[in-house]
């Protein structure tokens, strides 16, 4: 009994010292074309984090790579919009969830401002195979 509960302090505290955050949300699989809304609240003004950004596909996927327009609002309604071409899916795998795509998006950057950060992601043309598109957030080495 005493094992188990020290494993699980354990399996918590490992828990509470996580600093990076992830978000994400469905897509239509069948074929994506709407903008994804992702929203990741602030309250970290002074670490420098790099930021990647991640599609979950499947073998309906076919595509050699993915360009995604970028929109980033800010707290204070700044306002910036890019594209970003990911590359080649992993191979293809018998489940039925054939892999993530992960493309680093910024390294070493410091988000200023306190509040909600929002990225709406969209394909510059529809595809099929996407089953969810999201955002991860971890400290810079």
């Amino acid at each position: 009994m005493r094992g188990f509960v020290a494993a699980c302090a354990a399996l918590l505290a490992a828990g509470c010292g996580m600093t990076g955050r992830a978000t994400a949300v469905d897509v239509d699989p069948r074929a994506w074309t709407q903008a994804a809304e992702l929203a990741v609240e602030n309250d970290d003004t002074l670490s420098l984090r790099d930021i990647a950004l991640f599609v979950r596909c499947n073998v309906r996927f076919v595509e050699d790579s993915l360009t995604l327009r970028i929109a980033t609002l800010t707290p204070d309604s700044l306002r910036c919009e890019e594209t970003l071409r990911l590359g080649p899916a992993p191979g293809r795998l018998p489940s039925a969830v054939r892999g993530e795509i992960l493309a680093p998006y910024r390294l070493r950057v410091r988000l200023p401002r306190s509040g909600s950060y929002r990225w709406q992601v969209v394909p510059t043309r529809p595809v099929a195979g996407i089953e969810a598109v999201g955002i991860r957030i971890e400290p810079s080495n």
